[in-house]
């Protein structure tokens, strides 16, 4: 039987946890109920199980359970967000953010909306100053995400939000990548979206939270579930699931951090010290705990990827992974073209040891001599 193979690919997803399984599998089979209907005791126990759930996401994020929806997922989030934004007004936003922003963002664009893409410093930063300099009286909203997926940059959120809310704009963050992974202030921020799959829970399912007095359109019509803002049967064991998964994030969450920084700075320091040309994309400090973006000179991902057999890493965001071409969020930070095609982004997680980031740079080292023995200089 070949050996395992080792799982750094955390951003893309993370394994479902046993425990939130566990917690899902009674409203599969024993309580099936339709939670919309609730004149019957198998949907008034399906709807008691989703307004469990909602106070407890509600709890984890701090704000009230009116003010949480649950959808599909970040992406289905991001879109009802981003209609906030009608014709006539401005929407900022900047050119890192994950393609479920940026793709609504060119409709938006097409449909005769203003749109401002902010560009980061070299190490993915969106400074308050530079959004300031931004803001116009008709900007309606402005959506920075909180982390990003790639280079693992951890925006300063609540500044910008603080400055927002001064200027009367509304703010969205696409929480996706930093919710459950480091602490959030949601305090001055409008609306925000997440999604359970990426803090072991399961896929399918995420929110939107928004303030109270804010009122959002939505993509999907017809049944009137979650109040309106997003019509269709609730997905009740991914809710569940959801809350549950939120639940040990408070349990865990910090002394995961700790270890994961550790772990992923001496990873990073042995990188460094045992192959030649390699550089570290993305902040030195700041960043999400189990996140290191690196680039190999005279190296090609998509060679270098096949040749680690033994685990598996990505080269950049999941949803781009097919794209050919440099990472867009690489170019934006001012990465050449050769840096940006030879980088590998490793996401750390729970499952993950030293001992595996030994291994991990034994076999990185073997394969980037390899490749460079066999490719001209």
């Amino acid at each position: 039987m070949p050996p395992e193979v080792i799982y750094v690919d955390h951003h893309a997803t993370t394994p479902c946890d046993p425990r939130v399984v566990e917690k899902m599998l009674p409203y599969f089979t024993e309580h099936f109920g339709n939670p919309a209907s609730i004149t019957h005791p198998h949907g008034h126990k399906a709807s008691l199980a989703v307004e469990d759930a909602r106070a407890s996401v509600a709890r984890f994020f701090g704000v009230v359970p009116a003010e949480v929806y649950f959808t599909a997922g970040a992406t289905e989030s991001n879109n009802i967000a981003l209609n906030l934004v009608q014709p006539g007004q401005h929407f900022i936003t900047s050119q890192t953010e994950h393609k479920s922003i940026l793709a609504p963002a060119e409709r938006l664009s097409k449909n005769g909306i203003d749109v401002t893409y902010l560009r980061p410093d070299a190490e993915g930063f969106i400074h308050p100053e530079a959004l300031a300099a931004e803001l116009r009286p008709e900007t309606r909203l402005v959506s920075i995400e909180a982390a990003n997926g790639e280079i693992g940059t951890v925006q300063p959120v609540a500044e910008l939000a603080a400055l927002c809310r001064e200027r009367g704009v509304l703010f969205h963050t696409d929480a996706t990548q930093a919710a459950g992974k480091i602490p959030l202030d949601f305090t001055n921020i409008d609306v925000a979206s997440f999604s359970a799959h990426k803090m072991y829970g399961p896929k399918g399912i995420g929110g939107l939270l928004v303030r109270r007095g804010v009122r959002v359109n939505p993509v999907i019509v017809g049944g009137g579930q979650e109040r309106g803002v997003r019509s269709g049967t609730v997905n009740v064991p991914a809710v569940v699931g959801l809350a549950a998964a939120l639940q040990l994030r408070v349990e865990e969450m910090a002394e995961e951090a700790l270890r994961l920084t550790q772990i992923r700075d001496r990873l990073r320091d042995r990188l460094l010290e045992v192959i030649a040309g390699v550089s570290v994309n993305g902040p030195r400090e700041l960043r999400l705990p189990g996140n290191l973006n690196v680039s190999f000179v005279r190296i090609d991902a998509e060679s270098l990827l096949p040749a680690m057999k033994r685990f598996s890493l990505s080269s950049g965001s999941a949803c781009s992974s097919g794209e050919k071409g440099p990472s867009r969020v690489l170019k934006a930070i001012g990465v050449d073209d050769a840096a940006a095609m030879g980088s590998v982004r490793i996401g750390l997680g729970k499952s993950n040891t030293a001992e595996q980031m030994e291994m991990l740079v034994d076999d990185l080292q073997r394969a980037v001599r390899r490749l460079r023995e066999i490719t001209p200089a």
